[in-house]
């Protein structure tokens, strides 16, 4: 099987299973937001929910990533795969509130997440809403004290706040990351894209793992929403997929 095939077969799965979570749940409804517009929303907003609608955002990401990093956007496909990742701590986050204890954090959390923009869309500036800030750092503590962390904590805290610093650049435009597009004979800036560059085997080996992570994000939904055959299934996956790592170039 090629990698192109191995994420089709790996993305189809993931999609398939937030079809099956949203046909367990009472579908949305078309409502009217801001009192001028509309659009489907849940009645029930809860953690399931939440999650749902967290890994469809997931799993549209990862997609948009292969599609940028297929036409040598590195720089755009990286920003996106600081989506992913956020996804990804969300839905863990989330899940293992349900397989513990939700915390006040996770109340916090879901009330900020259903939030609307505005109360009323034709007084914007009047009747915006202030969405409250949960901190990454707090996500992050969580995720590596939780019961089910590993023994030490720190290293896993200290991991995902690198990651998050390291693709920050690409999200806001830092100099050291826009910098990576210039070069070449004659030096330039590349804004068509830097396809097989370097740095772009680079992030097409990268990519590797944001998929990984997004499976084992699901595997932990299954095992909070207590599907143990799908658990058991996408756990082996996660295991047969972890054996396609890519080589060391």
């Amino acid at each position: 099987m090629t990698r192109d095939e191995l994420y089709d077969q790996a993305l189809g799965l993931m999609e398939n299973y937030v079809h099956h979570i949203a046909d367990q749940l009472v579908p949305p409804e078309l409502t009217t937001i801001a009192k001028i517009s509309h659009g489907y929303r849940y009645a029930e907003k809860g953690t399931i929910q939440a999650m749902l609608q967290k890994m469809a955002r997931l799993v549209s990401a990862l997609r948009a990533a292969r599609v940028l990093l297929a036409q040598g956007f590195i720089a755009e496909q990286a920003a996106v795969c600081r989506i992913v990742d956020e996804a990804s701590e969300d839905i863990n986050f989330l899940a293992l509130g349900l397989m513990h204890e939700e915390t006040e954090l996770h109340k916090k959390f879901i009330e900020a997440f259903y939030l609307e923009e505005f109360e009323d869309g034709e007084r914007l500036t009047q009747t915006a809403v202030k969405r409250p800030n949960i901190p990454r750092d707090r996500i992050h503590a969580y995720l590596t004290q939780n019961p089910a962390a590993g023994p030490d904590p720190s290293i896993g805290k200290a991991s995902m706040k690198i990651l998050h610093k390291a693709y920050s650049g690409y999200v806001h435009g830092a100099s050291p990351h826009i910098m990576e597009t210039y070069g070449g004979q004659p030096a330039r800036f590349h804004m068509n894209g830097m396809l097989a560059t370097p740095l772009w085997h680079s992030h097409v080996d990268g990519f590797w793992n944001y998929v990984l992570r997004g499976l084992m994000s699901f595997v932990m939904v299954a095992k909070a929403s207590g599907d143990e055959e799908f658990f058991t299934s996408i756990r082996q996956y996660c295991r047969d997929f972890e054996a396609s790592a890519p080589q060391k170039r």
